[in-house]
């Protein structure tokens, strides 16, 4: 049996790791993507497997924590595993980090497709995957949406999530990420999304609330769709108040952190489906 190739992540949010994993493994079916969330556990897998690329963390639960995996790699693997450094202090550490080595360095928040050129880089492949042509019979539409998410962690990822161009014929989405609601209003009116996105991980009934009647108040042109998504169901009268909103709710209630793929193509199957109500993809 041939053996994988294998790309380790490590990273200490598990919801970073596995959306990272699950990303990448659209690079094909000869790679085995490896996790790790702490420095030992790192060190163990870089031990036993080799893995041929490291995404790595610098700030790996603590500050610089992760040099002490970079510098191990450096030290008995340097010409054999290329180390792609993530971090969001770039403009203090990149110098620093470089001169100790590293195949690529990235800054936080991740943009996706170009962590998947680095990889693509040091693993030595120019495409794996060709990506599929849209269908003759279906011009392609981009329908505009506009996240709003408060965690800088996952806005980047969730945005990555609309970049595929098979999802629906040949079906583009442009995306556009608020990390708070100030200026809501003013890139409501200018960007004029079809369809608002908002996570409500870390909002409370009435904020939630709030801000749909912010978005749903006297604009000149307003969403075709408004979806909330989270891990957690609310409680009956404030899903009522949402559906007398008009507010799609989807509970991409996952737990388990293996299944984030699940999760992320429950919301993709969501936005696809208020799409095609809408009339801004053909079916």
């Amino acid at each position: 049996m041939e053996t994988k190739r294998k790309i380790l992540v490590v990273d200490d949010e598990p919801a970073v790791t596995y959306t990272l994993s699950a990303f990448l493994n659209r690079l094909g079916q000869g790679f085995e993507m490896v996790r790790a969330f702490n420095v030992k556990k790192a060190l163990e897998i870089i031990e036993s497997q080799q893995p041929e690329v490291v995404l790595l963390d610098i700030d790996l639960g603590g500050i610089d924590s992760g040099l002490t995996v970079l510098n191990a790699i450096n030290k008995q693997y340097k010409d054999k595993i290329k180390v792609i450094v993530i971090t969001g202090r770039a403009k203090a550490r990149r110098q620093e980090i470089e001169k100790m080595g590293c195949f690529a360095f990235i800054e936080k928040p991740v943009i996706l497709n170009q962590l998947r050129d680095k990889v693509k880089d040091a693993l030595g492949i120019e495409r794996i995957i060709e990506e599929k042509e849209p269908l003759a019979s279906t011009a392609p539409a981009k329908a505009k949406l506009l996240f709003i998410e408060p965690n800088i962690h996952l806005y980047s990822y969730l945005c990555a999530i609309f970049d595929v161009k098979e999802i629906l014929n040949g079906a583009e989405f442009t995306v556009k990420v608020l990390d708070n609601i100030s200026g809501i209003l003013n890139v409501l009116m200018n960007y004029e999304p079809d369809i608002v996105l908002i996570g409500d991980y870390f909002m409370q009934d009435e904020e939630l609330l709030e801000l749909v009647d912010l978005i749903l108040q006297d604009i000149k042109i307003k969403p075709e769709a408004i979806i909330v998504h989270g891990l957690f169901e609310r409680h009956d009268s404030l899903e009522t108040r949402l559906k007398m909103k008009g507010v799609t709710h989807c509970i991409q209630n996952v737990m388990d952190h293996e299944q984030i793929m699940e999760m992320n193509k429950k919301l993709l199957d969501t936005v696809i489906q208020e799409c095609i109500k809408h009339d801004l993809v053909k079916k």
